[in-house]
């Protein structure tokens, strides 16, 4: 019985490993097979056993990865690739047969009776339909099912390989997607034998196999998509391997625990997935911008931080090409704004960008220098989506169209950037004037966005009016934010303060109230207290109780005081409830100049 050799793979009870070691464990009689589970889970150790190392294991996450086996124990038969195919889709065909057998039986149709049993008759017509569905097969998933090549046998002789394979060929012909996942492939020649008789196969899943070194003298004809997630190749494996692909613009290598890319794929990709992987900076993929015709890059779920590796580098000597235009960055640990504002020189053709889930949106949207001066507890709240979203937009020039999914429409650039000067416009004011300068280079749009906009310091959006007065420049960002100050009415928390661009609608307002005082969304109504007032029944005030300016000197805010104590029966304040709306609410606070009181009323 053979033992095995280092590099197959097996199945015990249904689970995968691989064959790292075949020999000898000291201190024990005979041989052992040391091996490696996908599942790290199951196993004792990472192939050292009393202080001797007999092997070593592929997976850096675990070190119980590793278990010693006898020969002799059992292992799951393998299957060959028509066994796999007949396993998956001819017993659902004989499935569907039984029933259609069942439906059209009628009485005067005859059956076959054994012992005084019913069984069924198996003819060539039912062989010859099975055979015409598997022809018409072009989507085929094989995954899981102990597939080990064209033969079902751990060892594949060239000469009975060669003699089999071609029933594939007219067995399945047609097949254009081929998923062989989580299976018992071990060389790449394996797998290329059965890929070389579908002559349409253009998509192809390897992942989760553990692949031996790569072979000489094949080639992945036609095949222009392919996927090699949790395969725990290098990438210098997995960049030899895309050299049989003649025809691959698409790779997918997710899972695979790469920390950098030393070499560019010889490949003309368009799309390139390298998700949950141990990335760690921008500057270790510098190799990727080498691909001139990369469209897509996906990086979900990395571990990156920072621009470069070097964190006294300013300047990076590599640019990704115009045609990368899609980027995913989600999940990742981006905590500074200083990466976005970088992103547009290194990524200069963005147009869709997703960067949610990183911890920069655990922030403040504030400033850390206005923050720390600011008493009010919002100061210290984490961003909500809305100001996520504007912040991370405003850092972007026009070209960039989608963001996390959600196309940009003009007045979502003009609401984010106008927010974003605001937010400098603040930290400008809270600094010293020594401190200008290095602020504003911490903000590479601000000069771009000024001559749209106007400056965002209050101090230098002030104008006279020619009354000796001091108004907002009509331009200024001032004049396109209203400052509401929300005020829950059963008195639970402080005042909250948020400037909101005149351009939002009444949802977005409810949206950032709800999260500002903590309330459930739709469990409130805003209510908007001015400074105007209401006769509560038809009657007329004294004209006693009004002052003539000749004969009293009473200031204004003097008679709204004595009115507001005296005729407190008579008048009340005119409140408007703001209506869900997609209208904006400028409308509402045309020239209005203070605080706009906000009361926030439970259901």
């Amino acid at each position: 019985m053979s033992l095995g050799a280092v590099g197959q793979r097996r199945s015990f009870d249904g689970h995968l490993c691989t064959i790292r070691y075949v020999g000898g464990v000291q201190g024990t009689s005979g041989d052992w097979l040391g091996v490696e589970w996908d599942d790290p889970t199951r196993g004792k150790h990472s192939g050292e056993h009393k202080g001797v190392r007999y092997f070593t294991c592929k997976n850096s996450y675990s070190d119980t990865a590793g278990s010693f086996v006898r020969p002799s124990r059992p292992s799951d038969p393998p299957r060959s690739f028509l066994e796999g195919i007949h396993e998956k889709y001819a017993s659902e065909f004989e499935q569907r047969h039984k029933a259609d057998v069942s439906s059209n039986a009628g009485p005067g149709s005859k059956s076959i009776q054994i012992s005084g049993k019913v069984v069924e008759e198996v003819g060539f017509d039912k062989i010859r339909k099975q055979l015409a569905e598997l022809e018409e097969l072009r989507i085929v998933l094989l995954d899981g099912l102990r597939i080990a090549g064209v033969l079902s046998s751990y060892e594949q002789p060239e000469d009975q390989v060669l003699s089999a394979a071609s029933k594939i060929a007219t067995t399945c012909p047609k097949i254009i997607e081929l998923d062989l996942s989580r299976n018992l492939l071990s060389r790449w020649r394996d797998a290329w034998q059965i890929c070389n008789q579908l002559k349409s196969l253009k998509r192809l899943r390897l992942n989760g196999n553990r692949f031996q070194p790569l072979e000489d003298g094949f080639a992945f004809e036609g095949v222009s998509e392919l996927h090699l997630d949790e395969t725990l190749l290098s990438w210098e494996e997995i960049a030899e391997a895309s050299t049989r692909f003649p025809a691959l613009t698409s790779l997918t290598a997710s899972a695979n625990q790469l920390t950098s890319i030393a070499c560019a794929p010889t490949c003309s990709l368009v799309s390139l997935t390298l998700e949950n992987n141990e990335i760690t900076s921008i500057s270790s993929l510098r190799e990727l911008s080498k691909l001139p015709d990369l469209e897509h890059l996906s990086l979900r779920g990395n571990n990156i931080f920072a621009i470069s590796d070097d964190p006294t580098e300013e300047t990076l000597d590599f640019q990704f090409p115009a045609t990368l235009q899609s980027l995913d960055l989600s999940r990742n640990n981006i905590s500074s704004w200083s990466f976005l504002n970088r992103m547009r020189t290194i990524f200069p053709g963005l147009k869709t960008l997703r960067i949610s889930g990183n911890p920069i949106y655990d922030q403040s949207p504030l400033p850390p220098s206005v923050a720390a001066a600011t008493a009010s507890m919002s100061a210290a709240k984490p961003m909500t989506v809305d100001e996520a979203f504007m912040l991370t937009l405003s850092r972007f020039p026009p070209s960039l169209q989608v963001l996390n999914y959600s196309k940009i429409s003009p007045q979502d650039r003009s609401n984010a950037e106008m927010y974003y000067l605001s937010l400098i416009g603040k930290e400008l004011s809270a600094a010293s004037e020594g401190e200008l300068s290095r602020i504003i280079a911490t903000h590479p749009r601000y000069g771009e966005l000024c001559e749209i906009y106007g400056e965002p310091a209050i101090t230098r959006a002030l104008v006279s009016d020619g009354s000796g007065q001091r108004a907002v420049h009509p331009r200024s960002v001032a004049a396109r934010l209203v400052k509401m100050a929300f005020r829950v009415s059963d008195g639970s928390g402080p005042v909250r303060v948020k400037e909101v661009p005149n351009s939002f609608n009444t949802y977005q307002v409810k949206a950032i109230a709800a999260r500002t005082c903590d309330l459930k969304p739709f469990s409130f109504k805003l209510v908007w207290e001015t400074d105007e007032w209401d006769p509560v029944a038809k009657q007329t005030v004294d004209e006693a109780d009004w002052a003539d300016d000749s004969e009293d000197e009473m200031s204004r805010n003097e008679q709204d005081a004595s009115l507001e104590q005296s005729n407190a029966s008579r008048f009340v304040r005119r409140e408007v409830e703001l209506v869900d709306s997609l209208r904006d609410i400028g409308y509402l606070f045309q020239g209005e100049m203070g605080e706009v009181k906000i009361r926030v009323d439970r259901y």
